[in-house]
């Protein structure tokens, strides 16, 4: 693809269930790498015009003087949606280091974030590592690797096969810092002076070996020795990972971050129950786990039908179905991530996304077969709130002793908000273990069998 200006034409911005578009003008290339990016699908409609469409996903693509931002039904700002990227890490890392209004740019933002925060941990010097090497010296260093000798240089000398501990700048911390300030400094319309601070720090790091695109990103541990580092290799991280830039002659012709908000809005739910549910049980003191989806049959038993045989069984004694054998196939269904105690299940939490009512009607219908095969008489839908004001609505199944409470989150209040709103569910889930721990319902037998 040929250079292109940095300078915005024009800019759209999409709501993320958006499915009508808009029409733009790009050329094949242009088009070609927007819709690679995996923000908007792009739909020919003419000679150079193109129909754009999200599909499901958000974030920001620049290129060719166009600049295309699909935003989060949930009317989150930069903060609040770096805040749920925490959770989709392997090792989150929850306070956000992006501070951002509602309004502000994503490129300017991110990038000023990452200037402001290196700066200050580089303020007390460079962070320096042990990285061992195998090089092949005309003097000894460290140990020589005799096999690799033998093997490389049969019968001669020099040179030699060696091993050896290197202090150096060149460790996976500072490539990925490195990196996030290279890759940034070229974005468009960035201001002087923030492009001016990156190119600082990709200086003072210029021992750190660059990461080129598409290549495996180095795996770095939280310890005492790089603390002052944290905050800012949590947000590099994440910029190495997500934000891709393509440069060509010195200025980048495309700019992309996308991301997939079901993702993060279930990784944050499940993430945040787990830490206010798993190994602590009900108040009375029984133990208590959170499963992560696990399987339940809805076809767990055969009818009893009143007669003998091998496969009747008195109704009191059992009720109204036992355990099959093993022999057949299943009706399955996933139950979110259920809650017991003691071994017994207490109640199931399904995070969903989108939030309007006709696409959480199909979770209605998996949370009731669940609960059915599960033996429990509450669940939690758990969605981003659309409103401010949203409250939890219970919804009480007819003919059957089943509600299912419908928890909105509301996302835009901030981080320390959607974690209390979640840490407060996990209270009414250990406040029903103790309220249901004699209950015999009906759907509770001795033979009921869930998936651990």
């Amino acid at each position: 693809m040929t250079a292109t200006s940095t300078n915005v034409k024009e800019s759209i911005e999409f709501d993320e269930f958006d499915r009508r578009g808009r029409l733009v003008t790009l050329s094949w290339e242009g088009a070609q790498h927007l819709s690679q990016s995996g923000l908007v699908e792009v739909l020919p409609a003419g000679r150079r015009t193109w129909r754009l469409i999200p599909c499901g996903r958000v974030g920001s693509v620049r290129i060719e003087g166009l600049s295309v931002r699909v935003v989060p039904a949930a009317s989150l700002g930069l903060t609040q949606l770096f805040f749920l990227l925490d959770h989709a890490a392997e090792d989150p890392f929850l306070p956000s280091p992006v501070a951002a209004r509602d309004d502000d740019e994503l490129w300017a933002s991110v990038a000023d974030s990452l200037a402001t925060l290196a700066h200050q941990a580089l303020a007390a010097g460079l962070l320096r590592g042990y990285r061992r090497v195998d090089e092949a010296l005309t003097t000894v260093r460290g140990r020589i690797r005799l096999g690799d000798q033998i093997r490389r240089h049969p019968g001669m000398t020099i040179p030699l096969e060696v091993t050896y501990s290197e202090f150096t700048p060149d460790i996976p911390e500072n490539r990925i810092l490195r990196t996030a300030a290279h890759r940034l400094q070229f974005l468009p319309d960035l201001p002087d002076t923030t492009r001016r601070r990156l190119a600082m720090v990709s200086a003072r790091l210029g021992d750190a070996t660059l990461l080129t695109p598409g290549s495996p990103v180095p795996a770095w541990t939280p310890t005492r020795l790089n603390a002052r580092f944290h905050d800012v290799l949590a947000l590099a991280d994440r910029i190495v990972r997500r934000i891709f830039v393509e440069v060509e002659d010195g200025s980048a012709s495309s700019a992309a971050f996308v991301t997939e908000m079901p993702e993060l809005f279930e990784r944050f739910v499940e993430s945040e129950l787990t830490a206010a549910l798993h190994g602590r049980g009900a108040p009375d003191g029984r133990s208590g786990r959170l499963l992560a989806n696990p399987l339940v049959h809805l076809d767990s038993g055969i009818e009893d039908t009143g007669g003998e045989g091998p496969d009747s069984m008195p109704a009191a004694a059992t009720g109204r179905h036992h355990a099959p054998s093993s022999s057949g196939g299943h009706i399955s269904v996933r139950t979110g991530l259920v809650y017991e105690v003691d071994g017994e299940p207490v109640t199931t939490f399904v995070p969903t996304y989108p939030t309007d009512r006709r696409s959480r009607a199909a979770e209605h219908y998996r949370l009731l077969a669940a609960c059915t095969a599960l033996g429990v008489d509450r669940a939690y839908l758990v969605y981003p709130a659309q409103r401010r004001d949203d409250e939890p609505q219970p919804r009480r199944i007819v003919h059957t002793d089943i509600s299912i409470i419908e928890y909105p989150v509301d996302l835009s209040a901030g981080p320390a908000a959607s974690r209390a709103a979640i840490v407060g569910l996990a209270e009414q889930a250990r406040a029903l273990a103790l309220d249901t721990a004699g209950d015999t319902a009906r759907h509770r037998t001795e033979r009921r069998r869930h998936a651990r």
